[in-house]
């Protein structure tokens, strides 16, 4: 087996996207990155998980990772690192919504809303995955955004949680990132029927 030498993402990107064994080698060099695990166990443990949390959501990341890159949802407008953290993140928010109770609503102002909100698909494996590489492409302020608004947080807690002078900014925030989220899902229209969105 010839052995790849990978000196930046544009190595990593084509043997991620080749043959098996090339596949292999890049996967085997990009998560040997201590990095990568380090990172996740830090913003983990920050967000009250624990050490096993952290490794758990470390692997079901390297899954969404792999099969996003190899089926070219990736699009270079970050780097491979910081692709995987978006996902990282992404994936240890859903699991917090598994565990968290829904919170009490009514406080929340008005937020302009869709009949299918883009980042509640999350139903099925297959819809997690794609929206997972999908919502890695918002930046890092709209994923906290829309992952708090996932867990239902109140716009009260929102605002105190990223720095906003009221909840009516935060509302406003969150309501442009939606936008954004949904602008970037209509940009891959591949991605339409799987996720059974609609506008």
């Amino acid at each position: 087996m010839k052995k790849i030498a990978f000196h930046n993402d544009s190595d990593l990107l084509a043997a991620l996207q080749g043959n098996e064994s090339e596949r292999g080698q890049a996967l085997d060099f990009f998560f040997n990155n201590p990095r990568l695990l380090n990172w996740v166990l830090r913003h983990v443990r920050m967000q009250g998980g624990s050490e096993q949390d952290g490794k758990d959501v470390f692997e079901e990341s390297f899954l969404v990772f792999e099969r996003q890159v190899r089926t070219g949802h990736f699009r270079g407008e970050s780097s491979l690192e910081t692709y995987f953290h978006g996902i990282a993140r992404w994936q240890w928010l859903t699991s917090r919504r598994k565990n968290k109770p829904a919170a009490d609503l009514k406080d929340q102002p008005d937020i302009p809303s869709e009949q299918h909100s883009p980042e509640k698909i999350l139903i099925s494996e297959e819809r997690r995955v794609i929206l997972s590489g999908l919502i890695a492409q918002v930046g890092e302020r709209c994923q906290k955004l829309l992952g708090l608004f996932q867990l239902n947080y109140s716009m009260r807690e929102i605002s105190e949680l990223s720095g906003y002078s009221s909840e009516q900014v935060a509302a406003n925030e969150v309501h442009g990132c939606r936008e954004k989220l949904k602008k970037i899902i209509h940009q891959h229209p591949e991605t339409l029927d799987a996720l059974k969105y609609r506008t």
